[in-house]
């Protein structure tokens, strides 16, 4: 699931003629930095994209791959990368941090409701001048999320074991 703003045009080169690994990207239609490759199943969205379109599309396609459509999964790398962000200087989309939360959370439950590990990767974030601080945020928030997420997954056997 490689949800960096450029095609996951390395992922789908290397994985072409493999039948065992399934390549999703979603990605920025106006923003390609080298050939276009062709992965599994590419999603193009607009420059501008918001976070209502991102993340009902993101939605949609997650869906369709927990019914089934893409194949049976053991394991998933989620390319979390932040250069989606509105504050990013190379990335064209528009999501705000609070959407790259969501998408994040997405991630994370679609992971856990096929009950398959997920290898979470970095990627992209680049900042308009010397201000760092919201792609580094973002950054550690794709691990926060991740932490949270998988602390929330424990405690639910034990909550419901007492209740």
């Amino acid at each position: 699931v490689d949800l960096d703003v450029h095609q996951g045009n390395g992922n789908a080169v290397l994985f072409q003629n493999n039948p065992n690994v399934k390549t999703f990207s979603i990605h920025c239609k106006a923003n390609y930095f080298s050939q276009k490759q062709e992965s599994d199943l590419d999603i193009e969205l607009p420059a501008g994209c918001d976070d209502k379109t991102y993340l009902i599309t993101l939605q949609h396609w997650l869906n369709r791959l927990l019914r089934g459509e893409g194949g049976k999964f053991d394991l998933i790398f989620y390319q979390a990368g932040v250069d989606v962000l509105d504050v990013d200087r190379l990335g064209r989309m528009s999501l705000t941090s609070s959407g790259v939360e969501r998408r994040n959370e997405m991630v994370y439950r679609f992971a856990e409701d096929l009950k398959v590990p997920l290898v979470i990767c970095m990627g992209g974030g680049y900042p308009r001048g010397d201000n760092w601080s919201p792609i580094i945020e973002a950054h550690a928030n794709v691990y926060y999320q991740a932490y949270q997420h998988l602390k929330n997954m424990v405690a639910k056997p034990a909550i419901a074991k007492v209740q």
